[in-house]
């Protein structure tokens, strides 16, 4: 944001997360970049500018890790969405993954994989799209197998830029939607592969995890938010990681 009359409020309260957004008049840094904000929770660490901090971890799972190493986790959100102005490009995962969890700034080979549950943003010719993968997945309490198509952009902001992964679900996926969080972190290799032979997952370490929304203006204005009820990680032995509240 470069310019933006109004606000982006997020109020925890009750074990709710409700986030609404009201700006008119809203101007960008890069106007070719049609995402103005990602407001959103995070899980982990994160060491390079201009986004540096780290959350509180449950002990059985305390970020950054290795990527061979991590449990199949399951990760639950229960979200609502409404708009009256503007887009929302996605409601996701932004996930990130480093070979050296020191570092201070983002390049290649780091890389950044987002899983869209739910999107409306079409896709530059920059992104790669590489193929489907089909994914067990739950939908307020209902087992589905929902496609996701799965994109790669190469380098991400400049010409070594961190390379992009990502998942989007065929489905416009809203409610309680749960997803092997594993499963796609490590799926994510064999697509890098196509691209990147050398990109090896054992080098990899599992830094952050964010869940929010990615939203746009239309005209200077954006009005829209979304309701995140609960958000919870837990492991296939049952290990909750990740409480809702």
């Amino acid at each position: 944001m470069k310019y933006a009359d109004g606000n982006a409020n997020l109020t925890f309260r009750n074990g709710v997360l409700y986030v609404n957004v009201n700006f008119s008049n809203f101007e960008k840094i890069s106007p070719c970049i049609p995402v103005d904000g990602y407001p959103g929770l995070m899980y982990g660490y994160e060491g390079w500018f201009p986004f540096a901090g780290t959350t509180i971890e449950n002990p059985s799972l305390v970020l950054p890790r290795k990527v061979y190493c991590l449990p199949n986790i399951t990760s639950t959100l229960n979200f609502s969405l409404w708009v009256k102005e503007g887009n929302i490009d996605d409601f996701s995962y932004d996930i990130w993954l480093s070979q050296n969890p020191n570092i201070t700034y983002l390049a290649y080979p780091d890389i950044e994989l987002m899983i869209w549950l739910y999107h409306n943003e079409t896709l530059s010719s920059y992104f790669i799209k590489e193929g489907e993968v089909q994914v067990p997945i739950y939908v307020n309490g209902s087992e589905i197998t929902c496609t996701f198509t799965v994109y790669i952009l190469p380098h991400t902001g400049s010409s070594d830029g961190w390379i992009g992964v990502y998942y989007l679900s065929n489905k416009s996926l809203e409610g309680k939607v749960s997803i092997p969080l594993t499963f796609f972190i490590e799926d994510e290799f064999q697509w890098i592969d196509k691209i990147f032979p050398t990109v090896n997952e054992s080098s990899y370490y599992l830094d952050g995890i964010q869940v929010g929304m990615e939203f746009n203006d239309y005209n200077g204005i954006a009005e829209l938010g979304y309701t995140l009820y609960c958000w919870i990680m837990s492991t296939a032995q049952g290990v909750k990681i990740l409480d809702e509240a």
